[in-house]
């Protein structure tokens, strides 16, 4: 946004110079990109007036003019043929100036002779004086413009135009009325705006006279007025406004569509002008493009419109993009005597898509994607009205106002003792309320503080918190005394926050590698991992405004976006692969996983579960540089998990084989944590392999790291060593191939008491020696205890006592 301060004072007391004004506003929130000077440099330009015209011997387009500066007449050779006798131009006379151009001196204006003909000085062109950037004709000026004055004093030229950026939620400062608004609150200066009334419209000879307005769809056209006016004339606009709109970055073309794009800078109101006769009907109807619906718009491209595009129609069709272009098929021309004029409120998000879709970024677009109230769309049609009449003489004879839905503002509950506390200033309940008024706010006293209404214009203010970010803002930042802030926790980090930690490191050090993905997906993801149907991962939250299809949903799971890391890496010829990711989840709140209360229009939130997420593929690194590297497999999935588990001092996680999807059966386990579920790892589906182009034999898989870290980073407790020798010894256990290893340790670990304080699994054994359907599962067990000796009749003892929970527990039996 350009914003020329010779326009901006017109509604605010300037008090500051252009560069103290700049620092005003960066600091209270809008921030100033740079400062333009685009006429300095002008000096010695005059209005003249030309009295005669005639050909320069040898040459078909240059004239030699007789341009009078009321003291004198000048012959000055001109190329540019769009002015006539009696037009007043701006002649730069010998030794004038004009501007170089951004960051170059100014050019000397001199004598010269061309084709044998003395030429003293030149006229010059609007990108000539810095004022627009036609550079093909002479800037024509208005016809009472003052003989003889100096250029920059009679227009202003010596202005400052300020560049802003423009946040999303700041789009009021998209206008020169929202920065003035800005300005007066900063400063205190005083605001002066213009008057929302042009006076009472006549009344039309009958309502069917004005062109009826239909809106389709309430929740994409809040709102649509299209007044008329007849009788105007196109032409040029004045020089003075010709000379505000190039500062501001427009280029000037006639008096009506230069007024609508006035008044859509002065207002922050995107406005349209339609040439009532080539209105089809006559109708106005503000609908969803229809299939196959193709619209020539103003910058004459053929566009094939979608069924998501908002469109105004008439009765043959589209006439103009919602909030983005008109159509050249009722576009303002030299002919044009009546008008329809547009001013409307989109919705933000509904603009934004179009947009995108066709590439097409507008003014007006940029406008409607942050937000233009409805409640102001009167006033922007006033005074683009009041412009239209003054600039071309037209007469306004009636106004459509299409407001399905009025949407009053509702008011805001301040505490302002919470205020204080979480700014970190002493400011008192007055103080705030004067500052929350310097915006236009209402404020009101209400039980447990104030009641604070928004002003239409800022529909951005919509919860506490934003009229706490107010408050700072307008008080000054700089103005709020350093303080270290306390979280009321004493020793640093929650306990949570240290076990995520702690987890990060270790998997690290283990030489996992971290990643991080978007936390979007889309449904065909969740689709491909052949999830069952009542699989709670499938309800997903959607996106209002998704970038795109591939990114329209919050994730419920992490994998997706493991898959797109690990194709990534592949297709780049980096196949062996070990990552890891912490990051949340986001699922529909139940009574299991409650979310965090509702937004401020009482919508439940997501829950936000944290979760683990692991995946390897290819050669996992040897353990020794004189050893192959192996290909990966679940025992290093496994044992990623116990290094997490290690990391936070948690007991160990019991596996239990599951054949649930998007895992290989009788190749995954599912984890548990003193019973509760804490997540799967398995080798993925080669079906969900295949979907994702992912490696053969992936594995993969996702913890529940909240429940993991919930108690913080656990402490081991330390076990004094038995000062009596330990009695060690060795059983095997035979078992059919389907019993799971983990029960039979269990089955062993239960018989063998209290005193086992080791039992490790050592060999594995199937063959023809143990039978078909057989398998042999060793383990060396230590047994100690600090009150006496143990022998081997209590070795002979727990290895009775194994025998029969083994043979109770697994079917098996133990080998003598």
């Amino acid at each position: 946004m350009r914003v020329p301060l010779s326009w901006l004072s017109e509604y605010v007391t300037l008090h500051h110079t252009p560069e103290e004004l700049a620092d005003v506003l960066t600091v209270g929130g809008l921030k100033v990109e740079a400062i333009h000077r685009p006429s300095t440099g002008t000096r010695g330009v005059v209005v003249a007036e030309v009295h005669s015209m005639r050909p320069v011997p040898g040459s078909d387009r240059l004239t030699l003019v007789e341009a009078f500066d009321g003291q004198r007449s000048w012959e000055i050779v001109c190329g540019a043929s769009n002015f006539a006798v009696g037009d007043r131009v701006p002649a730069a006379l010998p030794g004038a100036t004009l501007p170089g151009g951004e960051g170059a001196p100014p050019v000397q204006i001199g004598v010269k002779r061309l084709r044998g003909v003395t030429s003293n000085g030149m006229l010059a062109s609007a990108r000539e004086l810095g004022v627009g950037e036609d550079h093909r004709e002479i800037w024509v000026l208005d016809p009472n413009a003052p003989v003889g004055a100096d250029l920059t004093e009679w227009l202003g030229l010596d202005d400052a135009v300020l560049e802003l950026e423009v946040n999303p939620d700041r789009g009021y400062a998209l206008s020169i009325i929202g920065v003035a608004r800005d300005v007066a609150a900063l400063t205190g200066a005083d605001l002066r705006l213009p008057s929302d009334e042009f006076g009472p419209l006549p009344e039309a000879p009958s309502d069917d006279d004005l062109v009826p307005v239909v809106i389709a769809d309430a929740s994409r056209c809040h709102r649509f007025t299209a007044t008329e006016i007849r009788g105007v004339r196109l032409g040029r606009s004045p020089s003075w406004l010709q000379r505000r709109l190039a500062s501001a970055g427009m280029r000037p073309l006639s008096n009506v569509v230069d007024a609508t794009n006035y008044a859509m800078l002065e207002t922050g109101h995107p406005t349209h002008a339609y040439d009532r006769a080539l209105v089809a009907g006559p109708l106005l109807e503000v609908r969803d493009a229809r299939p196959g619906e193709v619209m020539v718009t103003l910058d004459g491209v053929a566009r094939r419109l979608d069924p998501d595009d908002l469109i105004i129609a008439d009765a043959e069709g589209p006439v103009g993009l919602a909030g983005v272009m008109g159509a050249e098929r009722t576009e303002v021309h030299v002919g044009t005597t009546d008008l329809i004029l547009e001013v409307a409120s989109f919705d933000a998000a509904s603009v934004l898509r179009t947009a995108r879709r066709h590439k097409l970024f507008t003014e007006a677009s940029t406008r409607f994607e942050k937000v233009v109230p409805d409640q102001t769309v009167a006033y922007g049609a006033a005074r683009c009205t009041a412009l239209l009449r003054d600039l071309s003489g037209g007469t306004p004879i009636g106004r459509r106002d299409a407001y399905p839905a009025p949407r009053p503002r509702p008011s805001i509950g301040l505490r302002p003792e919470r205020a204080r506390r979480i700014l970190g200033t002493d400011l008192d309940d007055a103080r705030q309320a004067e500052l929350l008024t310097s915006i236009a706010c209402a404020v009101t006293t209400a039980e447990g503080g104030l009641a604070v209404t928004p002003p239409a214009y800022r529909p951005d203010l919509r919860i506490e918190e934003d009229l706490y970010e107010e408050i700072a803002r307008l008080h000054g930042y700089g103005e709020i005394p350093q303080t270290v802030p306390s979280t009321g926790l004493v020793g640093g980090r929650p306990p949570a926050h240290r076990g995520r930690l702690a987890v990060r490191g270790a998997l690290a050090g283990a030489g996992w590698t971290e990643v991080l993905t978007f936390p979007f997906i889309a449904d065909d993801d969740l689709a491909a991992l052949g999830l069952e149907a009542h699989d709670p991962r499938l309800r997903t939250i959607p996106l209002v405004n998704p970038l795109s299809k591939e990114e329209s949903v919050l994730r419920t799971s992490l994998l997706p976006g493991l898959f797109r890391v690990v194709r990534h890496n592949v297709n780049r010829q980096n196949a062996d692969l070990s990552l890891f990711e912490v990051g949340h989840v986001f699922v529909p709140p139940t009574a299991d996983e409650p979310g965090a209360g509702g937004d401020p229009e009482g919508v439940p939130l997501p829950a936000e579960p944290l979760l683990l997420g692991l995946i390897a593929c290819g050669a996992f690194e040897a353990q020794r540089w004189d050893q192959p590297a192996r290909a990966a497999d679940l025992a290093d999935l496994l044992g990623a998990v116990d290094t997490a588990r290690v990391a936070v001092g948690l007991p160990g996680l019991q596996p239990v084989p599951t054949t649930e999807r998007p895992y290989h059966p009788g190749r995954a386990a599912r984890l548990l944590l003193g019973g509760a579920d804490v997540g799967v790892v398995g080798e993925l589906h080669p079906k969900v392999v295949a979907a994702f182009e992912l490696p053969e034999r992936t594995l993969a898989g996702e913890l529940r790291l909240d429940r993991m870290v919930a108690p913080g980073v656990l402490l081991p407790t330390g076990t004094p060593p038995s000062p009596l020798p330990s009695l060690r010894f060795d059983v095997a256990v035979l078992v059919d191939q389907s019993v799971p290893a983990a029960r039979v340790e269990a089955a062993v670990r239960e018989a063998a008491g209290e005193r086992l304080t080791s039992i490790t699994l050592f060999d594995v054994f199937q063959g023809e020696q143990v039978g078909e359907g057989r398998k042999n599962l060793a383990y060396r067990l230590r047994l100690d205890d600090p009150e006496r000796q143990l022998t081997d009749a209590d070795a002979h003892e727990v290895i009775e006592a194994i025998a029969a929970a083994v043979v109770e527990r697994t079917g098996g039996t133990l080998r003598r």
